[in-house]
């Protein structure tokens, strides 16, 4: 995150803790507010759902400003989202920009039609796939404040994996992407992560401290922290939330 400033990066700690918690829907709701201070947006979306390749069946949505007609111009009667820069996003998984006042130097070949239509006059989207690639997330973020620069990218790619690990943890997400798919794990043998490794990523990824999984496996809190610092070393990150955030990005977790 070196080129985001000391005030954007205790921000962005602090989003990220709140993410870590047992939220209810209205915790991250607040969570999704917080970050028009670390982006600068007015709106922001986003949603959950099966996916594939170049489209996602919507099984859960959250709307914090978009109009509402907008949002039911972009996702259909069977569900499907069917916004460009999402399409776009499934195609590469990297964050999309779409800059209305500088369209005519921009590299995307899409129809604006719809953003224009609504007063769009730019949008971030981004999202995280699952790592079965049963079900894949999107946020998406308009009207911010500033030209987008290069630190906002940064600033999705960073809270994006957050936000997508508290949203799919909701409790009403978690029935309905289980109601969905059975997902399973990855078979071991091709693995970064030994197999009680991995079962201390998930309970990581709960947010459950070293003694909560030492109770939970019936191991000691010494083998646990020994756990946690090979899974850290192995993903090459800094601290356990920063692990988690990794293996979100790797595809290494799932519900």
């Amino acid at each position: 995150m070196s080129i985001l400033s000391s005030t954007h990066k205790l921000k962005v700690l602090s989003i990220a803790e709140d993410c870590l918690k047992d939220n209810s829907e209205s915790d991250f709701k607040k969570i999704l507010k917080n970050t028009e201070d670390v982006i600068g947006q007015k709106m922001t979306a986003c949603g959950v759902g099966v996916g594939n390749a170049h489209a996602m069946k919507e099984v859960s949505n959250i709307n914090a400003g978009f109009p509402n007609d907008f949002i039911s111009k972009i996702v259909n009667a069977k569900g499907t989202v069917m916004t460009p820069l999402f399409s776009l996003w499934l195609e590469n998984q990297s964050p999309q920009v779409l800059e209305l006042n500088n369209i005519s130097n921009s590299h995307l070949t899409i129809n604006t039609t719809l953003y224009q239509e609504f007063s769009l006059r730019n949008v971030i989207s981004h999202g995280v796939r699952d790592i079965g690639g049963h079900y894949v997330s999107y946020f998406g973020f308009a009207n911010i404040s500033e030209k987008i620069e290069q630190h906002h990218i940064m600033l999705i790619k960073v809270l994006v994996p957050y936000l997508h690990m508290a949203y799919v943890k909701l409790p009403s997400v978690k029935k309905s992407l289980a109601s969905i798919s059975s997902l399973s794990t990855v078979d071991n043998n091709n693995q970064l992560l030994s197999s009680r490794e991995y079962e201390v990523l998930c309970w990581l990824f709960d947010g459950k401290s070293n003694n909560d999984i030492g109770n939970i496996l019936k191991i000691s809190d010494l083998t646990v922290k020994t756990h946690v610092q090979k899974i850290i070393k192995k993903l090459n990150a800094d601290n356990r939330q920063h692990a988690v955030a990794t293996a979100l990005r790797m595809n290494l977790i799932s519900l």
